[in-house]
């Protein structure tokens, strides 16, 4: 009698019904044995023979169909959009914040994206600058007769200079006149013309020389008005030397310094000049300085100080017309009320604007028989305009004054005893 056999489940169905509920996947808590290389082993063959008929038991069944979600081409579009747009601002918000720097251009702000724009533009500014000056400045040498020698080296130059009208004349300071002294010397001009000095004309109330030179179709400096600087502003000296002019940094220190001890000015002499932070190294002397429209302002008269170009107005003037230069004589000293007003001690009244005629030890505030004299002034009377201009000291009354020829009649506004007063001058010729 054999023994009858229990039937049961087959494993296929076993799996199928554990995959189905459980969680936890049931092949990969199964252990695989490895059959002979290059063959499957008997485990994996069942394997998956049972998951196919898992599958098939699952889609007879009716189960859904298990697929990994989509997402939306749109939603990814928008996703890329908003990023760009974040990364795009922040530039923009990190360049206004750290990359930028504000620079002023009179009453506008201009703003400089990077530091090495600001050095190229300085650096193109003036090299069209001394694309002007080059031509114009000069050089005075001693005219040596010793070929074998340096003639034209730095070390040898009398100082600079710089052509003023294209027939030949040029404008050097007092200074390098001195150190030329009795010595013959030549100009030199930047196209290596080597020229005698033919007349020599002296401002007899500044430091300027002017000397004239045999030559036509020269080229002429443009002139500009130191007015219209200010202090700290940045300008250039220009000193002759070959094949190009050596230029040095200066930065201007006062419109309006002072020689003089005191505070008292005449109307004969000009005592107000240009000095510069860094000073006026002894190799300037003569050299144009140069505001950043590439215009001769001033001149360099000393180690310390320069003289303006306007006050040369009619001393240029009279270079073709004149043997010899000739300034107005007027005859007074005054406190320039702009840069040392002055306080009424009755009235309280504080007096900032206008010329007052004031002496100083043995310098009278009228000179006798002076045309201010003539004209009747007295000690102590303010000058607040000559002709329709207001002596208000960014123009001094000496340089107001030596606008005008001698000879000519001026009509000034005067204040005395706190009232307002017209008077005529005659203009006498300064000798």
């Amino acid at each position: 009698m054999g023994i009858a056999q229990t039937t049961g489940p087959t494993p296929d169905i076993i799996y199928i019904i554990m995959t189905k509920f459980t969680s936890k996947p049931i092949r990969a808590s199964m252990t695989r044995t490895a059959g002979p290389a290059g063959l499957a082993s008997a485990d994996d063959v069942a394997q998956e023979n049972a998951q196919e008929k898992f599958e098939n038991f699952y889609k007879k069944n009716g189960g859904p169909v298990i697929e990994r979600p989509k997402v939306a081409a749109g939603i990814w579009g928008l996703v890329i959009l908003v990023s760009i747009l974040f990364g795009f601002g922040s530039a923009l918000l990190y360049n206004f914040l750290f990359n930028n720097n504000m620079a002023t251009n009179g009453n506008q702000n201009v703003m400089i994206d990077k530091q090495e724009n600001v050095t190229v533009a300085s650096e193109e500014q003036l090299a069209k600058i001394a694309e002007i000056i080059n031509p114009v400045v000069v050089n005075f040498y001693n005219n040596s007769t010793d070929v074998s020698g340096p003639f034209y080296q730095d070390i040898y130059s009398l100082g600079s200079g710089f052509i003023l009208t294209s027939d030949g004349w040029i404008v050097t300071s007092q200074n390098v006149l001195d150190k030329i002294g009795n010595k013959t010397f030549v100009v030199l001009t930047a196209d290596y013309k080597v020229y005698q000095v033919e007349k020599t004309m002296t401002d007899p109330i500044s430091t300027v020389v002017f000397m004239k030179i045999e030559a036509k179709d020269l080229p002429v400096a443009k002139l500009g008005e130191i007015s219209s600087a200010h202090s700290g502003q940045k300008v250039y000296g220009f000193i002759a030397n070959y094949p190009e002019a050596k230029i040095a940094s200066l930065h201007l220190a006062d419109l309006q310094a002072t020689i003089l001890d005191d505070v008292v000015d005449s109307t004969e002499k000009f005592s107000h000049f240009i000095t510069a932070r860094e000073g006026y190294d002894p190799s300037l002397a003569g050299a144009p300085i140069v505001n950043l429209a590439g215009e001769i302002v001033a001149i360099i008269t000393d180690q310390k100080t320069a003289t303006p170009t306007q006050y040369l107005t009619t001393a240029i003037a009279d270079l073709s017309k004149k043997d010899k230069i000739e300034r107005a004589y007027f005859g007074a000293h005054y406190i320039n009320l702009a840069k040392y007003p002055k306080i009424d001690r009755e009235t309280g009244v504080m007096r900032d604007k206008g010329a007052l005629l004031s002496g100083y030890k043995n310098l009278l505030a009228v000179a006798k028989n002076s045309p201010a004299d003539k004209a009747g002034l007295q000690v102590g009377d303010i000058i607040l305009m000559v002709e329709d201009e207001p002596v208000n000291g960014r123009t001094t009354l000496t340089q107001m004054i030596q606008e005008y020829e001698p000879g000519q009649i001026l009509k000034l506004t005067i204040v005395r005893n706190d009232k307002e007063k017209a008077v005529e001058v005659l203009l006498g010729k300064f000798d």
